[in-house]
């Protein structure tokens, strides 16, 4: 079972319930010569070696490689983690099963260092293996959260003291990006763990090698990461895996193209055409997020760590909720675990309409506190502002109207399919549909794009300003 499989928007499979689980994959049997071909003994059939179906994905890694150098993608980082994942990738492939994590381990700590030098290196694996260890202690789990707490909050206040002034001021948005969020879901694993988890597979979860060029980095689901770590042929893992990275190269490409030729700045919008350019290309910037994560993905991929799309065309979003489901699938996920379902469960009680739009609105007001929270560990300063908490407040409004009004449609869509299961579709029904949802899908665009020149503007004085020049020509 392939990330791709199905439409990832509509499909009822929470990110951390997708494929098999590590310890449902079968040894293969051994043979008369006592080991299968392509196999160790013992090793799982996926993990099968094929030597032509390897260098041909080798191959294409290469070109990604020489695509990337010809255009200077994202920088010395990028360049430097992509020789390392080349480089260690046949490594990986050829080694035993049981060494394949303790390679890619060594190849992302070599990253680290080699990327921000061996300085930050020593310091961020100190304060990892004291982050790891809270986690590992034998008290209760409330204890552990409550210590992990305190440690947040004694690093982020004694950052400017002068105990941690001789720390590299790089330690703090690399620490930032490994712990911020997926600590968060590792806790809450190990809350509703069955079994110890494997320290191996801790480590890993914190230092996965494309990380380290990436500093604004997806929120990887750990039981998705175990679950589908060699849930499929490595081969076919390791082809969608470039096909994400491909993808992901092609939006950082075109992300430069709009950075550098397209985009002007908001001082040169004069007339409705300027304010139309500006709008439209400032919020397709956000195509070297999607393309980092794409890429980000994509190498986990390569090494055997299948993951579901962190985006889905959400250019194409008919609505505010489906542009939340489409935007960040990652960041959506990991809402509904650790906002969305609690909350919901706890007012079970409740008519089905105000639990929806108090989950709703926790949600939004979390996603608004988490963002200023993310870019203290990245930039040093709190996201807090009154664009940014406009922005939150109108996009929460939007995806809460939408979802009570899905949540009224439901039934009456599940009586129409049954309908249209029934009888063909006339093709002037379908051009209708056709027309309908491309109005839908104008409508919601026009509303973000015009959302997120809010959420760039320095003050709401500032986004008045730009649009009474826009829509008024000089």
């Amino acid at each position: 079972m392939g990330p791709n499989v199905g439409d990832p928007v509509k499909s009822r499979l929470s990110l951390h319930r997708r494929y098999l689980a590590p310890e449902g994959v079968q040894p293969s049997p051994a043979t008369e010569s006592g080991r299968p071909r392509g196999l160790y003994a013992g090793e799982p059939e996926n993990c099968r070696r094929r030597l032509v179906p390897f260098l041909r994905n080798l191959a294409y890694l290469g070109l990604i490689f020489a695509v990337c150098r010809r255009y200077q993608t994202e920088g010395r980082a990028f360049q430097c983690l992509l020789i390392l994942a080349t480089a260690a990738l046949p490594i990986h492939y050829l080694a035993p099963f049981r060494w394949k994590k303790p390679i890619f381990l060594a190849a992302s700590i070599a990253g680290l260092g080699w990327v921000f030098g061996p300085d930050v290196l020593a310091v961020v694996m100190v304060l990892s293996a004291v982050l790891i260890g809270v986690c590992r202690l034998p008290v209760s789990w409330n204890l552990r959260a409550g210590l992990l707490a305190a440690l947040t909050v004694f690093l982020s206040c004694g950052r400017p003291e002068p105990l941690f002034r001789m720390v590299p001021s790089t330690v703090w948005p690399v620490l930032g990006s490994m712990f911020m969020f997926r600590m968060i879901i590792y806790m809450y694993e190990l809350k509703h763990a069955k079994k110890p988890e494997k320290l191996i597979d801790e480590i890993g979860y914190f230092f996965l090698l494309p990380n380290f060029c990436f500093m604004l980095f997806p929120v990887v689901d750990y039981r998705t990461m175990q679950r589908g770590y060699f849930a499929d042929d490595v081969h076919a893992i390791q082809r969608r895996g470039l096909e994400m990275m491909f993808r992901g190269v092609v939006q950082l490409i075109l992300y430069r193209l709009i950075d550098q030729e397209l985009l002007i700045s908001a001082s040169q919008v004069h007339g409705p055409l300027s304010l139309l350019s500006f709008l439209t290309f400032n919020y397709l910037v956000y195509l070297q997020v999607s393309g980092q994560f794409h890429v980000a993905c994509g190498m986990l991929h390569l090494f055997g760590y299948q993951l579901p799309d962190t985006h889905h065309r959400y250019l194409l979003a008919t609505g505010f909720t489906d542009y939340w489901r489409r935007i960040n699938i990652y960041w959506k996920d990991f809402m509904v675990r650790m906002v969305f379902n609690p909350v919901v469960f706890r007012l079970k009680r409740w008519p089905q309409p105000a639990a929806l739009a108090a989950a709703t609105t926790v949600v939004f007001v979390a996603t608004w506190f988490l963002h200023a929270y993310q870019s203290f560990w990245l930039r040093g300063t709190w996201g807090f502002s009154i664009p940014d908490a406009v922005f939150w407040t109108v996009l929460g409004v939007l995806v809460l109207v939408n979802v009570q009004l899905d949540a009224r449609r439901s039934a009456s869509k599940a009586r129409v399919a049954r309908r249209r299961d029934a009888e063909p579709e006339s093709r002037s029904v379908v051009l209708r549909a056709l027309a309908v949802r491309t109005l839908k899908t104008a409508a919601t665009f026009a509303t973000i794009v015009l959302l997120w020149s809010l959420w760039n503007s320095p003050s709401l004085a500032a986004w008045f300003d730009l649009l009474n020049r826009g829509l008024h020509a000089s």
